[in-house]
């Protein structure tokens, strides 16, 4: 007989995330990845020695052409045509599907920040895109979340006068030497520019809704470049007729579209911005907890259960926050006493005050204990009655006693072959005398992951009061 350390089991999963910008901001840019893009044409100079630079952006495809050194899609960049000064780049790495904002100057200058997870699991879903440069470095947010990736460097990222383009364009600079980007295949919307480092906070208090003439009035605001994609215009840019995008800021950096490169009305709107998802296994228990950015209208979350996947059951209901930019953490606990299966499935529902619902995310879970443990009673002192849990790896024969303080056994509460999982037994003490017990588990004819047959026993005290 010997005794078996209880331990206990942490697991976590993180989820792709599902965003989608909100339905006031009507029209978006659409580009097929075949050469077209958007371009001011003026080689405009936007002072930002201090900046940052954001968007919402969607992919479509991440597909490298054949025969070709590109390195990835670029989406943005401020650069000449070749051989320059010091150029800044936003692309998708075909490599590793990361999200990547390049500076460069050089010969040899080439710094990278880049995305804590890849967006070849992520087409066609809307997210936030935030670079930020100055006296606090470079930074990247995604859907407001700083990512792990960041530089120290202070660098003036669009501090030139330099064509600026969206959709693609340019030589950029790949490991020391020029390589020709390939288009962007995805859309575009909000692009903004302001000459000021921004923090989180600020970012995401505003990426919700479109800007007011007070933002664009005079610079002092600190926005230098807004581009809405709501509609063209002739602007004189390129003198090729009306497919023209303002620019709202008093620069006037207007955008002139190339190719394919069209307006469309975006996707429907998911209001709440789900930022992390996750589960915590811990005494044949689950916690799921998940975090938001930001909420609009949020009325609540269903949780759903699920063991084969097909079978989705409501197992409760969590109020939301209604409309805030504040983060919020939620949390649930969900009992797995008598779960059968190897794994469980969760998912979160979000609803809306106005009854409409989306599905935001989703995370397995396995369930099966991987240690003999023996948890305390609860309630403990109790009276006359109290809960033992126990959790078996696998199927075992199982005998549970309890002991007065003398050592003599009282009651056998169970004896019998048990399936593997986590298990209870209620105990109804009201026939016995108050004073200090022992109850104890006996595990045998317990087969171990290296085929030996083995046991276990364990004694905990507790207390009846009456």
């Amino acid at each position: 007989m010997k005794n078996i350390n209880v331990y206990i089991v942490l697991i976590l999963f993180t989820m792709v995330i599902r965003i989608i910008p909100q339905s006031s901001f009507e029209k978006a840019i659409d580009f097929d990845g075949n050469s077209d893009y958007a371009n001011t044409f003026n080689r405009p100079y936007f002072p930002t020695i201090n900046g940052t630079i954001e968007a919402w952006v969607k992919v479509r495809s991440m597909v490298p052409p054949e025969n070709r050194l590109d390195v990835g899609d670029a989406f943005m960049a401020k650069n000449e045509e070749q051989w320059n000064n010091g150029d800044f780049y936003v692309f998708f790495d075909y490599s590793d599907g990361r999200l990547k904002s390049r500076i460069q100057k050089p010969p040899s200058l080439e710094v990278d920040v880049i995305s804590n997870n890849n967006f070849l699991q992520s087409l066609d879903q809307w997210f936030h895109y935030a670079f930020t440069w100055g006296s606090n470095g470079m930074r990247m947010y995604i859907n407001g979340v700083l990512q792990y990736s960041q530089n120290n460097l202070t660098y003036s990222a669009l501090n030139n006068d330099y064509n600026f383009y969206i959709g693609g364009h340019g030589y950029m600079l790949h490991n020391g030497q020029y390589v020709v980007t390939d288009f962007f295949d995805g859309q575009m919307d909000e692009l903004r520019i302001w000459n000021y480092q921004k923090t989180r906070e600020e970012i995401i208090s505003l990426n919700n809704t479109p800007l007011d003439s007070s933002y664009f009035s005079s610079l002092d605001s600190g926005l230098v470049g807004y581009w809405r994609f709501d509609f063209l215009e002739d602007l004189g840019i390129n003198n090729d007729g009306p497919d023209d995008v303002r620019d709202y800021s008093v620069l006037h950096n207007h955008l002139d579209l190339a190719g394919n490169a069209h307006l469309v009305q975006p996707d429907p709107i998911i209001p709440v911005e789900l930022i992390s998802f996750v589960a915590e296994l811990r005494d044949g228990k689950v916690e799921l907890i998940w975090n938001t950015a930001t909420e609009v209208n949020n009325h609540g979350f269903e949780i759903e259960r699920s063991s084969q996947g097909n079978d989705w059951k409501i197992v409760a209901f969590i109020k939301g926050k209604g409309t805030t930019t504040e983060i919020q953490t939620y949390k649930f606990i969900d009992d797995l006493l008598g779960a059968s299966p190897d794994k469980i499935l969760y998912r979160l529902k979000q609803i809306d005050l106005d009854g409409q619902f989306y599905y935001l995310s989703e995370i397995e879970v396995t369930t099966l204990p991987t240690n003999l443990s023996l948890l305390q009673n609860y309630p403990n002192p109790f009276n006359p009655s109290t809960t033992i849990k126990f959790a078996l790896p696998v199927s075992s024969n199982v005998k549970i006693n309890i002991y007065n303080a003398l050592g003599q056994l009282v009651e056998t509460l169970v004896d019998k072959e048990m399936e593997s999982g986590y298990h209870q037994v209620n105990i109804d003490a009201s026939k016995l005398s108050s004073g200090v017990y022992l109850y104890q588990l006996l595990v045998s004819a317990l087969h171990s992951k290296d085929g030996k047959a083995g046991s276990f026993i364990q004694t905990k005290k507790m207390v009846l009061i009456k």
